[in-house]
């Protein structure tokens, strides 16, 4: 069987309206155009994963209505697996986000609910088979108590995986730090994986600044041997290893910026592709921003299959 890469975390639907500019309050207007799409950042990250050329596969939980097989339909027809995810059956719903596209500047402004679906557990992700995996990527989502618990606890089933193999069968592993009001529960995960992706809103809640002080602030709380990347929007993205290397990218934009929706994502799982490919981290990260600037230029995710440079590197599968 191929070796994957693994996304674990959310997968929701995306009720999107395209504005001509962002409504005022208490207004009404027409909107440029209404659609709906797969959305959450581990689905998204999975999608773009198997756009470029990797065996890509989402874990997550999904509620038995037609909102899931709404996403079970767009997970099969870009080709990323969906068989280790867990199903709820009766009481749960679909997690859903309202999304406002601002036409004028590519902006997206997201009203997200998620009423009651069960994060995956560690019992879940006993079940799978590791040695099929190269690389997991975990986006940090708290469960239902308010914990990441689960993320630290499947990280280290991870680890212990890994000390029993050689060094080539070992699988990578990545975390997402993303959202602010979670930084409490999330901070725990900082030296829990290789590579530690943290966002812009993270690091500027911490006080920081600039992808350069983010990276070199956030090496210091990872594990030995791991790297930590950065991602600023248009300034681009920077990462610092173990050893204290600092690398940086610009940002690539596209001519005309379209939606930004997903661009993080896109980042993220552009660079897991390159170092899956054993690219360096700056050739990675370089990867990423290129990957994500074109994704700006288009709506949605879709067409960055037909991105003609991503043919400099294609994953062995």
């Amino acid at each position: 069987m191929s070796v994957r890469v693994m996304c674990v975390g959310l997968a929701c639907v995306d009720i999107v309206s395209v504005c001509k500019n962002y409504p005022e309050e208490d207004s009404d207007q027409r909107v440029l155009d209404f659609y709906w799409q797969k959305g959450g950042n581990a689905a998204n990250s999975s999608t773009v994963l198997s756009l470029l050329g990797a065996k890509s596969e989402y874990m997550g939980s999904f509620a038995n209505d037609n909102e899931m097989r709404f996403l079970q339909e767009e997970f099969t027809s870009q080709g990323v697996l969906t068989s280790n995810c867990h199903t709820y059956d009766t009481g749960y719903m679909t997690p859903t986000s309202i999304i406002i596209v601002n036409s004028q500047n590519g902006s997206r402004t997201i009203l997200h609910a998620s009423k009651n679906l069960p994060e995956v557990s560690l019992e879940d992700f006993k079940k799978i088979d590791l040695k099929n995996y190269k690389w997991i990527h975990f986006e940090g989502r708290p469960n239902l108590s308010g914990s990441s618990y689960e993320i630290v606890r499947m990280l280290a089933y991870i680890d212990e995986y890994n000390h029993s193999r050689s060094e080539s069968e070992q699988i990578q592993t990545s975390v997402e730090l993303e959202k602010p009001a979670r930084a409490a529960e999330l901070d725990q995960l900082l030296d829990k994986a290789n590579y530690v992706f943290i966002s812009k809103d993270y690091n500027q809640h911490k006080g920081l600044n600039s992808k350069e002080e983010s990276a070199r602030a956030f090496i210091q709380k990872c594990r030995k041997g791991a790297a930590v990347i950065c991602a600023w929007g248009e300034d681009g993205a920077a990462a610092m290893d173990s050893q204290g290397q600092l690398v940086t990218s610009p940002c690539f934009p596209p001519d005309k910026l379209c939606d930004t929706l997903a661009a993080g994502d896109t980042f993220n799982a552009a660079t897991i592709y390159a170092l899956a490919q054993g690219k360096t981290l700056a050739d990675a990260i370089t990867f990423g921003c290129k990957i994500a600037g074109a994704k700006c230029g288009m709506q949605g995710i879709k067409g960055l299959k037909d991105v003609k440079f991503t043919e400099e590197l294609q994953l062995n599968q």
